[in-house]
């Protein structure tokens, strides 16, 4: 039985189940987030090859088709995620 795992061959006991398992690491199914006609998010727990959990996230948004718009919609974008992260990674980790 593998201790940082909790299974004998090794998985996660989150892990999908399916080919999305390969290169060194492990990965849970995707959580989505989709509004219809505006885009949608991915959110996907993985465990790479070092025993480390990241969180894997890709985001798809429609953007207006008027230039200065799109730039100030991505402007807004990079603003959000680089919150989002900065607030994340400040959290202090519990140990388990």
């Amino acid at each position: 039985m593998n201790r940082r795992t909790g299974r004998a061959d090794g998985h996660t006991e989150w892990w999908a189940r399916d080919h999305r398992c390969n290169l060194a690491e492990h990965r849970a199914d995707d959580i989505v987030i989709s509004i219809p006609g505006h885009g949608r998010a991915l959110l996907t727990r993985v465990r790479a090859d070092d025993g480390r959990d990241h969180a894997e996230i890709r985001i798809r948004l429609a953007l207006s088709p008027v230039e200065g718009m799109a730039r100030r919609q991505l402007s807004s974008l990079l603003t959000g995620i680089h919150t989002l992260v900065g607030d994340v990674v400040r959290r202090p980790r519990r140990a388990a």
